[in-house]
Order: structure tokens, then C-alpha cells, then sequence
């Protein structure tokens, strides 16, 4: 049995060095592509009431978030957003699946 297990270990160690491993790394894709979000949200050209939509993201910091585009312009990368106060690397990591600064906001709004 360990001897079964140490070849196991062996020949995983051998493959992902090779980077011959698309099996592994379709399963790890897979467990992150059941985190991304139903919607996503244009930080560079959503309203307040959008951006407060994100799980996490309340009334001010989503008008902190329109605020600080206004006085700095677009933001170039969805990180870009840990910049605005209030927004820190935890509250980043559990809204991220929900931002993009590029194409459209899928979000929509309940109100017509």
C-alpha cells in the first residue's frame, strides 16, 4: 500500500514539474469556475446603485467606488478598486468574481 502511494506520489510530482497535468488543472478550473458570479458589474461605467448590488459592497462604499472614478478616472485593472477606502484585500477577494473594467454590466435592476 505505501509503496502504491509513493509511486502515485512520485509520478504527480514528475507530471506537474513537466507541466503535463491538463487533467488537474481542468478539475482546479472547474472549482473556480463554480465561483464566479451570475452577473458581473463595469466598476468604469456603473451607477452607484450597480455597484452596490456586489455582495459586500453597501450604499457608501459604491458611491466611494463612483466617487473615486470621477475624481481619478477609469480604473485599469479590477484590482485598482483596493485603492478607494474601504475596500481592502478581504472585501476585494470576495468581490472580485463581480467585477470587470471592460464590457458590459449584466446586473440588472429590479426597478423599471
Amino acid at each position: 500500500m505505501k509503496r502504491g502511494l509513493m509511486t502515485i506520489s512520485w509520478l504527480l510530482l514528475l507530471f506537474s514539474i513537466s507541466g503535463t497535468l491538463p487533467y488537474l488543472k481542468g478539475a482546479e478550473a472547474a472549482d473556480s469556475s463554480s465561483k464566479a458570479a451570475p452577473w458581473v458589474i463595469n466598476i468604469n461605467t456603473a451607477s452607484a446603485e450597480e455597484i452596490a448590488a456586489v455582495p459586500g459592497l453597501g450604499e457608501k462604499k459604491s458611491e466611494a467606488v463612483v466617487m473615486f472614478r470621477e475624481k481619478h478616472g477609469p480604473f485599469a485593472k479590477i484590482e485598482d478598486i483596493k485603492k478607494v477606502d474601504g475596500i481592502g484585500d478581504k472585501l476585494f477577494e470576495r468581490i472580485m468574481a463581480y467585477l470587470v473594467v471592460k464590457g458590459d454590466t449584466t446586473w440588472k435592476s429590479s426597478k423599471k
